[in-house]
């Protein structure tokens, strides 16, 4: 089976220069570029730095960011053209297809680019061959690190996410691509500016001891003379290279013995718009209309216009009173997020014509109370992770980043808790759907004070503990303390959000018909 997989994935290759001229011409373009891309990316360390020690450091930070490639893109773009489901029909067992997949891998044009680029690494760097058989194992562990990373990215994608879920999940990728983004080209700007940046070294620290750059670490070792050092670095790779191959095996394994889950009943595809990505359930279809509001209704655009405003003020009035500009750089974007979570408190009013359908139907308070977040969630978090990167990006930290996600995404839930609890709690009069966004209903007496105070108090509060350990991790930027930051920030955020989408759900289901008079009088 091998030898057949081999032939394929040969014919596979070929197959790229099949068709007319300007396809042809078109692949040998691109294939060109690749080439000057691998020497230029093997290249570039010995363009930023002179010193060897320097040098060191940024070797291992590139290979970390491909090899964080490598490990990632194939789960959220899904490139690989043969499958071990693919095999699942024919009489042949899991480990020969396992083995077979993962040897063939070396004839692919991913592997082909990353062999070129580490023959270019050892030409342009005759140091690196002072200690040929640790240069031979860092080239061997990293072309079977990387072809383990890409095939059980691949294989374990098609294994746990169905095929109609293959969009999202692209999205997903691209939110994480462009959220890591600032935080590399910080860094490699920081590398141009000084080859011993701080920053470069405590990065090349961190990923020195992981399976993405452990292998370029050993080999920087060995260059530098420290065989003990590279062959520490070697059995962390290979340990890693172990319980890859043991969950590729059993990726495998379940592959060909199982069949992909079938679609949720009542999943339209057509003619619906939104509502066509969402199953026929109470939550879902809550979340397809209000995702429609947004968009289609000119109150919401208005008061997502508003938000930016207040950071802006404050932070000028910030800066004239000279506060330092690191510091003024992580606070626009928790306070964006804290409005746009509460800017939904009042969202039962704001749907005045329409809450009566909820209570008609039996709807339940807490399918209620989480499909009128999906607008908060959907924006604010990729929100909250992308603004986080360029936060610690402009303040000049990367080691920042775990903290200020931690405390900005507890921000964001918290608010969005509050949200849920004081619309079904405290409605106040609103614009009426269909009026001009700038009008003001004409009613006595209404409570929007008090319901704003009352909603604006409690986010603030319950956003103080989360906010408070991130500044001691901000403070005090420790590995251990800003992930410890990042994991009491999203617990916290998470268990106050199920508290605020249980309360209101409870407040709404008790409430449900008070709340359509109330309306109601306000319309």
């Amino acid at each position: 089976m091998v030898a057949r997989l081999f032939r394929l994935r040969v014919a596979l290759l070929l197959s790229v220069f099949r068709g007319d001229a300007r396809r042809v011409t078109r692949t040998v373009l691109f294939g060109l570029v690749s080439i000057a891309l691998a020497v230029g990316y093997a290249w570039l360390p010995q363009l930023l730095s002179g010193d060897a020690e320097a040098r060191a450091s940024i070797d291992v930070f590139l290979a970390s960011i491909l090899f964080a490639l490598i490990a990632f893109v194939p789960f959220f773009a899904n490139l690989g053209s043969i499958e071990p489901r693919q095999f699942a029909v024919y009489p042949v067992s899991p480990a020969s297809i396992s083995t077979s997949l993962y040897t063939s891998s070396l004839i692919t044009w991913p592997t082909i680019w990353l062999v070129l680029w580490l023959a270019a690494g050892l030409v342009l760097r005759p140091e690196r061959l002072t200690q040929p058989g640790l240069a031979a194992i860092a080239v061997v562990l990293t072309l079977l690190l990387a072809m383990a990373f890409a095939r059980v990215s691949s294989a374990l994608v098609r294994l746990i996410v169905p095929a109609r879920a293959t969009a999202v999940l692209r999205w997903i990728g691209m939110l994480l691509l462009l959220a890591a983004l600032p935080v590399v080209v910080f860094l490699l700007a920081d590398a141009f500016r000084s080859p011993r940046s701080q920053a470069i070294q405590d990065a090349a620290s961190v990923f020195g001891w992981t399976p993405l750059g452990a292998p370029a670490a050993g080999l920087a070792l060995a260059e530098l003379g420290d065989a003990q050092g590279a062959l520490m670095r070697f059995a962390a790779a290979g340990a890693a290279l172990v319980v890859l191959l043991v969950l590729w095996f059993w990726i495998v394994a379940r592959s060909v013995t199982s069949i992909e889950r079938p679609a949720p009943d009542g999943l339209s595809r057509e003619g619906l718009e939104i509502f066509d990505r969402f199953p026929a359930r109470p939550r879902e279809v809550i979340a397809a209309r209000t995702l429609t509001y947004w968009r289609r209704d000119p109150r919401y655009r208005i008061a997502l216009l508003a938000i930016p405003v207040a950071p802006v003020i404050m932070i000028v009035a910030l800066w004239i009173a000279g506060m330092d500009a690191h510091t003024l750089a992580l606070l626009p974007l928790p306070v964006i997020l804290l409005l746009f979570g509460w800017s939904v408190h009042n969202d039962v009013a704001l749907d005045s014509t329409a809450i009566w359908m909820h209570v008609a139907s039996g709807t339940k308070g807490t399918h209620d109370r989480a499909g009128r977040l999906a607008p908060i969630m959907l924006i604010g978090l990729p929100l909250a992770i992308i603004g986080s990167s360029v936060t610690v990006t402009v303040s000049g930290d990367w080691r920042l980043l775990p903290a200020v996600i931690g405390m900005n995404i507890a921000v964001l839930l918290v608010s969005a808790a509050s949200s849920s609890i004081f619309s079904a709690l405290m409605p106040y009069p609103a614009t009426r759907p269909g009026d001009s966004p700038f009008a003001q209903p004409a009613v006595q007496g209404s409570g929007a004070g008090l319901a704003q105070t009352f909603s604006m108090l409690f986010a603030l509060i319950f956003s103080v503990p989360p906010v408070v350990v991130s500044v001691f991790a901000i403070f005090d930027p420790s590995l251990g303390l800003n992930i410890v930051a990042l994991g009491f920030g999203l617990v916290w955020g998470a268990v106050f959000l199920a508290l605020g989408i249980t309360i209101g759900g409870r407040i709404f289901d008790r409430a449900a018909p008070e709340l359509i008079a109330v309306t109601q009088t306000f319309d």
